[in-house]
């Protein structure tokens, strides 16, 4: 007589063993990062051409963007360089996230009409800041 194990079994087998392997690497991983609780939204309004912001801890900028007559959009991280560039597609919103380590200065630079909104999103006990 040989032993055949349901699919029932096999299932309640697998996921225990990738139950054990998810609390396994959360021992660990040791006690979690800080969150990014600290959040700055500026916009919709660009008074200048450069929106800069920059943060005593590692932080996120998010920005969701139209712009109108060919504008364009370049991002620059101090110590890392820019990136060229973008383009609009005229009256549609577009995305973009992008990062950096503690320290830097984040620059985006317009050409032509923007509007939207711009979020760093950092350490709740950061010195953070975007001005333009």
């Amino acid at each position: 007589m040989t032993f055949k194990p349901s699919s029932i079994f096999l299932t309640v087998v697998s996921a225990a063993i990738i139950i054990f392997a998810i609390v396994v690497v959360d021992i660990s991983r040791g006690p979690s990062e800080k969150a990014f609780s600290k959040i700055i939204t500026v916009g919709p309004v660009w008074p200048t051409n450069t929106w800069s912001c920059t943060s005593d801890a590692d932080f996120i900028v998010h920005g969701v963007l139209r712009g109108l007559e060919g504008a364009q959009l370049s991002i620059a991280v101090s110590n890392f360089g820019s990136q060229s560039l973008y383009t609009f597609e005229e009256g549609k919103m577009e995305s973009f996230s992008v990062g950096s380590p503690a320290g830097n200065v984040m620059s985006i630079t317009r050409t032509g009409t923007v509007t939207g909104w711009i979020t760093l999103q950092t350490t709740s006990d950061a010195i953070a800041r975007c001005t333009s």
